[in-house]
Formats: C-alpha cells, structure tokens, sequence
C-alpha cells in the first residue's frame, strides 16, 4: 500500500502472487536503480536490494522479514525510498506513501 501511495508500481502484475517478504518495486523510468539504493543508503540510512539477472537496475526490492518485520520499518522504508526518488528529481508522493502504509498498520490492531 505505501509503495502504490508513493505513486510507484509493484513488480507483480497481481497482488495474488506477491511475495510475503520482500516487496519488489519497479524503478520509474529515467531513474538509475543503483543511484537510487545509493541515495536511500547514503542520504537516509535505509538499504534496499537490486533486482537480479533480467531484472536488475528494473526494479528494486524491499525486504520485510525478521527484525525488519516491524511496522516502524515498513513507514521508513516508504519514507526513504519516496525522498530519495525526490532528490534524484523523480516524483514521489511521500505524504500519500506513508499514510497508505499507516491506514494499512492501524487496521492490523
């Protein structure tokens, strides 16, 4: 929900087959995959994964398991990866990111 409020696309072309532990979004066009895990590493302290093989420098993948399993990071995760779209000059709706992503841990209690 966060990375669709982000104005982002998922790489699944349903949410039926989506994994459970890594979410896998596409790299908008004209942005640099290995830039953008740079400036989210780098500006925000928040690591993200290449894709492999086909997809690599397509999309870009978000893993959500283990200690990284926890509400706080999903919020960060959104956050990071909408400002550092921002700084590269692509265009991502932070505000629209996160309160997705929050709708969806507050209706989880």
């Amino acid at each position: 929900a966060g990375v669709r409020g982000l104005g982002l696309d998922i790489w699944p072309a349903r949410d039926a087959i989506a994994s459970p532990t890594t979410t896998a979004v596409k790299v908008p066009d004209g942005i640099d995959g290995a830039a953008l895990l740079a400036t989210s590493r780098e500006r925000y302290g928040v690591t993200f994964s290449a894709g492999r093989a086909e997809t690599l420098g397509k999309l870009i993948r978000i893993g959500h398991m283990g200690p990284t399993a926890q509400p706080i990071h999903s919020i960060a995760a959104v956050a990071a990866l909408g400002a550092a779209l921002q700084a590269m000059g692509g265009r991502a709706d932070i505000g629209g990111g996160t309160e997705a992503a929050m709708e969806i841990i507050n209706g989880a209690f």
